[in-house]
């Protein structure tokens, strides 16, 4: 009786621990972010109205550790912020869509996963592939350095991990939507300045 038990209390610990592992926990990421995003992950995901999509992340805690960072003079630590992920109803083994957020030193010119895509006109810079939108912005924030203020260049990354379900020039555009809501909202939790020079609506933006 006793062996059966332990063999039962085993048993279901390694259920609930599977479980654990393999369902992120649901955060504010529901809130910062409207429809029109959503609307552009389901478009470049190819997921479908019938199909659910669940939204996992913690938008404000990115923020406080981006903060964190610059406070203690470590802002290169404050790499791929976990923003929000985007999970097709029932599969939550790999987000169809994710946004991340660093501060960087510069805006490359020619190297890395930007040199692969197109440069448009906004804030500091944007880059499109079909798989890939990135918007820097530089932020002004009297959050920063323990209240002082100090100026930090932020890369905006939206990645799309399922197979992409449009065009090409469809995929670009939802790419730097998706990015350009997630940057709007990651710099009024910094508090930036003039929402760091992005612009209040998308539209597509020039190409460089």
């Amino acid at each position: 009786m006793g062996a059966l038990l332990v063999a039962v209390v085993l048993v279901t610990t390694g259920c609930q621990g599977d479980k654990g592992s393999a369902a992120p926990e649901k955060g504010a990421c529901d809130t910062v972010l409207g429809s029109e995003a959503e609307d552009a992950v389901r478009r470049v995901a190819g997921v479908p109205d019938s199909v659910g999509i669940t939204r996992y992340g913690h938008p404000e805690d990115a923020a406080d550790e981006l903060i964190a960072n610059v406070d203690a003079g470590t802002p290169d630590e404050a790499k791929r912020l976990d923003f929000c992920r985007f999970y097709r109803e029932s599969v939550e083994a790999v987000p169809s869509v994710e946004l991340s957020f660093s501060v960087v030193r510069e805006v490359p010119a020619s190297r890395g996963a930007d040199a692969l895509g197109k440069r448009y006109r906004m804030a500091k810079g944007a880059v499109a592939t079909t798989k890939l939108g990135v918007l820097y912005f530089e932020c002004f924030s009297k959050e920063l350095s323990r209240g002082d203020g100090v100026k930090v260049l932020v890369r905006g990354a939206s990645r799309t991990n399922d197979e992409v379900a449009e065009s090409d020039a469809a995929a670009y555009q939802d790419n730097l939507r998706i990015v350009h809501a997630s940057s709007r909202a990651f710099a009024e939790l910094l508090g930036c300045e003039a929402n760091a020079g992005i612009p209040a609506t998308f539209s597509m933006p020039p190409e460089v």
